[in-house]
């Protein structure tokens, strides 16, 4: 990348930062510090408004970068796992991350690395909402394991995890179990009543915040697209300015299969799962509803027409999750355009 400062190089770590830089004529430098405020501050004593800053991308990335910007320096956050040079050295200390991140902006301009997006405020916070609920959904569904475990035990083969959605349910079965189980089932469902509470404020702030946005209100026209799966979308594309397509969109979302183009042999293999796993696991669940429901349109006219025809099932959702992400990304783009349902040819009535 061009410039008239130094290419700076930052290694981040839980508690310790290690710096990197090669100046105009070609000279070496390092510097080490801690991550605590007063470490961060130190480093920012260092740096001039000239200087390109590259880090990896993770939590502490995010924050130094907002912080960087009142000195002026220019940060570009990378995505180290496409990066074999960082992700697959043999060679891996955080001095030599450190000078690997400093060489490739100082020989490669933007265009040519994997950069990540710093995402806005807005954003942000939508995607700690994001997170936070899928954490305490996942920890929800590892208690009702853990409750359907102390059936088993008990020797009751007849328990359905389906039985232990609600709190109702789990009253009226708690009173099969015996011995020790029974206080340990008693202390599951407290923990159970407490994370299913969490999880209702949590779905009332998704709702408010839904509500509050005009673009997801719009997305939430597309049968199948709920709060959180709306939300998400936003949070991870944002407004979609930074997408020239939606094929970039599926991209960015890890919706498109690995190619493999030699010669006469095209090889189509999985989809590449390099985008954010959340955002694409709510789009699965979306092209099913869609799949699903009685408005699916075209849309659900194609699952059926892929699987008719030898698509497997998982392939075919795959492609209606793409063309979903395809199609809420042209609604962001088109600030005035709802989704109008297509309806489905003759031919291909689900």
């Amino acid at each position: 990348m061009q410039g008239n400062g130094r290419w700076i190089g930052l290694d981040l770590s839980k508690k310790t930062y290690e710096m990197c830089y090669f100046d105009q004529k070609g000279k070496v430098g390092r510097s080490g510090g801690e991550t605590t405020k007063a470490g961060r501050s130190k480093l920012y004593a260092k740096l001039k408004a000239e200087d390109i800053v590259a880090m990896e991308v993770n939590s502490l990335a995010f924050v130094i970068e907002k912080e960087m910007r009142q000195i002026g320096c220019t940060v570009v956050i990378l995505d180290a796992s496409q990066l074999s040079v960082i992700y697959a050295s043999t060679k891996k200390t955080d001095k030599e991350d450190a000078l690997k991140l400093a060489r490739l902006v100082k020989i490669y301009e933007k265009e040519d690395l994997p950069i990540v997006d710093v995402p806005t405020e807005k954003e942000y916070y939508r995607r700690k909402l994001t997170k936070e609920c899928k954490t305490l959904k996942d920890d929800r569904t590892q208690e009702i394991n853990r409750l359907h475990a102390l059936f088993l035990q008990c020797g009751i083969t007849t328990m359905k995890r389906s039985n232990l959605q609600t709190d109702a349910n789990r009253q009226k079965v708690l009173s099969q179990l015996f011995g020790y189980e029974v206080r340990q089932a008693k202390r599951v469902c407290e923990r159970l009543t407490l994370l299913e509470a969490q999880i209702k404020e949590l779905e009332q702030t998704i709702t408010k915040e839904c509500k509050a946005d005009k673009d997801i209100e719009r997305l939430q026209t597309i049968p199948g697209v709920g709060d959180k799966t709306a939300l998400a979308f936003t949070a991870y594309v944002g407004d979609g300015k930074r997408f020239n397509n939606g094929d970039e969109v599926a991209n960015y979302l890890g919706l498109v299969p690995r190619v493999d183009c030699s010669g006469s042999i095209n090889r189509y293999g999985h989809i590449t799962k390099k985008g954010n796993r959340i955002v694409r696991a709510l789009l699965y669940q979306a092209a099913w509803s869609i799949v699903r429901s009685k408005h699916g349109g075209a849309l659900k006219a194609k699952y059926f027409y892929m699987t008719e025809h030898g698509k497997g099932k998982k392939i075919s959702i795959t492609a209606i999750a793409r063309k979903m992400a395809k199609l809420m990304y042209l609604i962001m783009k088109n600030k005035e355009e709802e989704y109008k349902e297509l309806p489905a040819p003759a031919s291909r009535a689900g």
